[in-house]
């Protein structure tokens, strides 16, 4: 599976707080003043992708705007906006590192959650030689293909349950 990458995170992102299926900037920028959550991911879009100076152009009317366009992109320029985002810098609005937040909380995704899978397996492991049920149980009782329940509870492999499956395991043995 590719690795998500900040620009492509932020092109999805601008798409649906746009509620439009477009990344074309005149349009995007006529919906600033009805979604203002849109202002943020759309400048940090627009320097990701090369546009910032042509979004800086469409909001010639709003000097502000167009001056956080260009403070955005100076940072890119020089390095330093990844950075910035992560560490809450002063010198952006708290709304852009929301952005970078958001954007880190979906690239880590996979890796929190093989975490807790592993968390539940553990658990699993100790209830099971507590409670004495085998795995052939476990597997019927919760409708879990028994090769890849043996993967996940012997081999240690959270590729192989879904978390919604490995949290129904805890429960399961809870209460046997």
């Amino acid at each position: 599976m590719m690795r998500l990458t900040f620009e492509g995170f932020l092109g999805s992102y601008v798409k649906y707080l746009s509620g439009e299926n477009t990344l074309a900037l005149p349009r995007l920028v006529r919906l600033l003043s009805t979604e203002p959550r849109l202002v943020e991911p759309l400048v940090l879009w627009a320097v990701a992708t090369g546009h910032g100076d042509r979004l800086a152009r469409l909001l010639e009317d709003d000097r502000a705007l167009a001056s956080e366009v260009a403070l955005v992109e100076r940072l890119a320029s020089e390095d330093r906006l990844e950075t910035a985002l992560a560490s809450g810098d002063p010198v952006l609005r708290p709304e852009y590192a929301k952005a970078w937040r958001s954007y880190a909380a979906r690239r880590d995704a996979g890796a929190r959650d093989a975490r807790l899978k592993l968390d539940a397996r553990a658990r699993v492991l100790a209830l099971k030689a507590e409670k004495g049920v085998s795995q052939y149980r476990m597997a019927k009782d919760l409708g879990l293909n028994p090769g890849n329940l043996n993967a996940f509870l012997v081999q240690g492999d959270p590729r192989k349950l879904g978390l919604d499956n490995a949290y129904a395991l805890v429960r399961y043995l809870e209460a046997a």
